[in-house]
């Protein structure tokens, strides 16, 4: 066994929920050297959401950058220039200071990562680069034809 992740809630400094199961993971790793992590739990992005972002922000980003750069991108190199430039990892040559982005996968991203941190950045980015202000999916939307 490399890895098991098990989900509880902690109270008063002991766990309350799979018990049980972290017992087992320990008995299972016995004499070993392991890393023990916690991390807060978040609700993963909704299918709402995301088609929102696929089937909105995507759209509205084709045509801005077609319009400000006369380039037409397909919708995953879209995201990708999104990744590269809202939701990375800089890695840094401790030698040179110089450093490179490293896009980051959306899919494990958290509601608040999504909510509060990659759809802002990506906000800021349009409004930046392409002078364009992206709806939420709750505000009424105005396309010029």
């Amino acid at each position: 066994m490399k890895a098991i992740e098990i989900e509880t809630r902690i109270e008063n400094g002991n766990f309350r929920q799979n018990k049980d199961l972290i017992k087992e993971a320990v008995k299972q790793f016995e004499g070993k050297e392991i890393k023990l992590v916690f991390k807060r739990k978040y609700k993963q992005r909704s299918n709402n959401e995301n088609s929102f972002y696929w089937g909105v922000w995507i759209p509205i980003l084709q045509r801005a950058i077609s319009d400000s750069w006369g380039e037409l991108k397909s919708a995953a190199e879209i995201h990708d220039i999104l990744k590269l430039n809202c939701n990375y990892e800089e890695k840094i040559n401790e030698d040179t200071g110089q450093f490179i982005r490293i896009p980051r996968s959306t899919t494990g991203l958290n509601t608040y990562e999504w909510e509060f941190e990659f759809k802002q950045k990506i906000r800021q980015f349009a409004l930046d680069f392409l002078n364009i202000t992206l709806p939420e999916p709750d505000e009424q939307l105005k396309i010029d034809l």
